[in-house]
Order: structure tokens, then sequence, then C-alpha cells
């Protein structure tokens, strides 16, 4: 009876220190599972930012090209 008592003792020991292990990693998934969230928000707000900027480009292109249209069709107005 006595070495059952020491095996149940031994056992709830390493259940006890399975159980920190666990909660260990628990944690530092946590930490990793949260540092790729961040890493991965600012590769899109860098991209989104790239990205406005490409349509602010195309935009001004745009709005040049129409002045451009507006001035062709007005000359040819005046020349006909």
């Amino acid at each position: 009876m006595g070495k059952r008592l020491v095996k149940k003792e031994e056992i709830e020991k390493q259940l006890e220190e399975i159980v920190a292990l666990i909660e260990q990693v628990d944690a530092k998934m946590e930490k990793v599972i949260a540092d790729v969230i961040e890493e991965r928000y600012a590769q899109n707000k860098e991209q989104l930012g790239q990205l406005e900027g490409r349509i602010a480009g195309v935009e001004q292109r745009l709005d040049g090209r129409r002045g451009e249209a507006e001035l062709r069709l007005s000359s040819k107005l005046y020349l006909a």
C-alpha cells in the first residue's frame, strides 16, 4: 500500500509539472500570436499607405489629363 501512495504522489508531481509546462507554452504562444498580429498590422498599414500614394498619383494624372482635354476641346471650338 505504501508503494501505491508513493506512485500516486509521483504521478501528482509529474502532472503538476506538466500543467506548469503547458501554462508556459500557452503564455509563449499568446505572445507569439500577438507579435505576429502586430507585425501583420504594420505591414498592412504600410501597404495601405503605398496604395493611397499610388491612387493619389493616378488621380493627379487623371486631373491633369482632364484639364488638357478641356483645353484641347476649347481650342478646337475656337478654330472652327
